[in-house]
């Protein structure tokens, strides 16, 4: 006789298999933010977001609750960097302007110490889209990315992108072939299924 174990239910169910988050438009929150620099010496945010709203609501923080129960090096997956100087810096104020008007009431508090917490827990709007990329063991898998943030009411009138298949890439951009193209504003999201993400603290 199999007796169920204590904490059964409770328990994450690891099957080994993988959902993906569908294309679309997500109603996000701000899980934790930090001030880091890209590889290029420049002055970016680092946000760590789940999907609040929704079918899918709690996302990302499944993921993470599965890969702890696994015992393996959890990383949270939902993360978006967001470079704020040069020719990045119209997609910046866009993303901090998104952010003031999906949460009425609110305005960044610039200049201050440690203002960027002031942001963990606010919500905004992402049209996300699939990307298709090669892992290390040269197998097609998607990554789905936020491709644009918007205001939560913005959301409304946004067009969801068709996958970006890996034919859409530069064949003689091999670096961005495995991870996908950053775009204009210096931002790429890492996709789901690459180990270089955050560390979740």
């Amino acid at each position: 006789m199999i007796v169920k174990p204590q904490g059964y239910d409770e328990a994450v169910a690891f099957t080994g298999e993988f959902s993906s988050l569908p294309a679309g438009c997500y109603v996000c929150v701000i899980k934790q933010v930090s001030q880091t620099q890209s590889k290029n010496g420049r002055e970016q945010l680092a946000i760590l977001f789940d999907i609040s709203e929704g079918e899918h609501k709690g996302y990302y923080q499944t993921q993470f609750n599965a890969a702890k129960a696994q015992g393996t090096d959890a990383k949270w997956k939902g993360v978006h960097k967001q470079i704020m100087d040069g020719s990045s810096l119209p997609f910046f104020k866009g993303l901090m302007t998104s952010i003031e008007r999906s949460n009425p009431g609110f305005a960044f508090p610039w200049g201050k110490e440690g203002n960027e917490k002031t942001l963990v827990g606010k919500k905004f709007g992402a049209v996300m889209g699939r990307e298709e990329f090669l892992t290390d063991q040269n197998e097609k898998r998607f990554a789905t990315k936020i491709v644009q943030i918007r205001s939560i009411e913005g959301l409304k009138d946004a067009k969801v992108p068709e996958d970006k298949l890996l034919g859409d890439i530069p064949k003689t951009d091999t670096k961005n072939q495995k991870y996908g193209p950053a775009g204009d504003d210096g931002f790429m999201n890492i996709p789901e299924e690459i180990d270089e993400e955050l560390p979740f603290m």
